[in-house]
């Protein structure tokens, strides 16, 4: 849910000013506060990252979780659920988080708002140049991975069940797509 301001779009400063307790992100200046996640969507994280971690300790690379702020046009911040750097891109991290497009993405659809990942924050992804966006949906048990090409996301894949998640940007990642979902 976007909350309005009536003094001008919202800034990553404004978020010092609002109460504790909450947590929020700035997409095109718009404010949305967002729910805790609940127990599977923490679990489908914890999977992820055993799965993603050795190829990216392989490749030198930086895997992240929220809440960890990332800027870049039209974020101000936004905080994915979890984003990979790689080891080029390490010139990107600064003291309030990542200035720039990660190199992969990943949200876990929450149950109270998918459509904010699905629409709002594929748009975002696309336009600011993160090159790999993965949607991870806990009641639809699959996996969707989304590559840049053109300014605009093709689907490599969406796999479910015992089918193998692959990934263009890790070529040495595979998995079956149960296995984030256990």
């Amino acid at each position: 849910m976007a909350l309005a301001k009536p003094a001008g779009g919202w800034t990553y400063d404004d978020l010092f000013k609002l109460p504790d307790g909450k947590h929020y992100e700035i997409i095109d200046g718009e404010l949305y506060e967002m729910p805790p996640p609940n127990w599977e969507h923490g679990q489908v994280i914890m999977n992820l990252i055993r799965l993603l971690l050795p190829v990216v300790e392989r490749i030198g690379g930086y895997l992240h979780t929220a809440p960890q702020g990332v800027f870049m046009p039209g974020a101000d911040p936004v905080e994915p659920d979890l984003f990979l750097l790689l080891p080029e891109q390490q010139h990107l991290i600064s003291r309030r988080g990542v200035e720039g497009a990660p190199a992969l993405v990943v949200e876990v659809l929450s149950p109270s708002n998918p459509r904010h990942d699905q629409i709002t924050k594929r748009a975002l992804y696309a336009r600011g140049g993160v090159a790999e966006y993965w949607i991870v949906s806990p009641e639809a048990a699959t996996v969707e991975i989304l590559v840049l090409e053109g300014g605009a996301y093709r689907t490599h894949l969406r796999a479910g069940g015992d089918e193998p998640v692959t990934s263009p940007l890790l070529p040495d990642l595979t998995f079956p797509a149960s296995a984030a979902f256990r």
